[in-house]
């Protein structure tokens, strides 16, 4: 078994279709985007997804096993903050330090970009805010029904972490 985590361009975008697909399959109260609407998009929208934000997969030899992404605005007022979104990893690739070998990826990006990264995560999700805040996240707010999943709503806690402390 051999695991890499690597930033993917376009011409890997089945890769980002497949684990995305799993993740909105298989956890689809963390994520924004439902998987029949995702199912449906072409590849060339993954593709594309690869060219507007640093998308970021953990492989086990050529199977997509995780992934995380990075998005940083190119507009002046913003350009500060970096957005991660799309954290999965699969149930059995969990508590092995994937998620953190991921998340400190998608940081180490964002330190040459951003000057801070925010986040949203389901309130109830405890193991992923107990990782969250491991890395150094705070929560700030929450967006009360930030998602309707199958009629039920969840509420998001809203996390930011700075990564020039000395300039807060």
């Amino acid at each position: 078994m051999s695991l890499s985590i690597r930033q993917i361009g376009p011409d890997e975008a089945e890769a980002y279709r497949t684990i995305r697909l799993i993740a909105l399959e298989g956890d689809p109260a963390s994520f924004a985007s439902d998987v029949q609407t995702e199912r449906d998009r072409p590849l060339d929208w993954y593709a594309q997804g690869t060219r507007d934000a640093a998308i970021f997969v953990a492989f086990e030899d050529d199977r997509p096993v995780g992934m995380a992404g990075l998005f940083v605005s190119d507009r002046d007022k913003t350009s500060h903050i970096g957005t991660i979104f799309g954290v999965y990893v699969l149930p059995q690739y969990r508590r092995a330090g994937l998620a953190v070998a991921l998340m400190d990826t998608v940081i180490a990006r964002a330190k040459t970009k951003a000057r801070q990264v925010h986040l949203g995560v389901a309130v109830d999700n405890c193991a992923a805010l107990k990782l969250y805040h491991r890395l150094g996240f705070q929560t700030y707010g929450t967006e009360p029904r930030a998602l309707n999943v199958d009629g039920r709503f969840i509420d998001e806690h809203l996390m930011v972490r700075f990564l020039d402390k000395e300039d807060r």
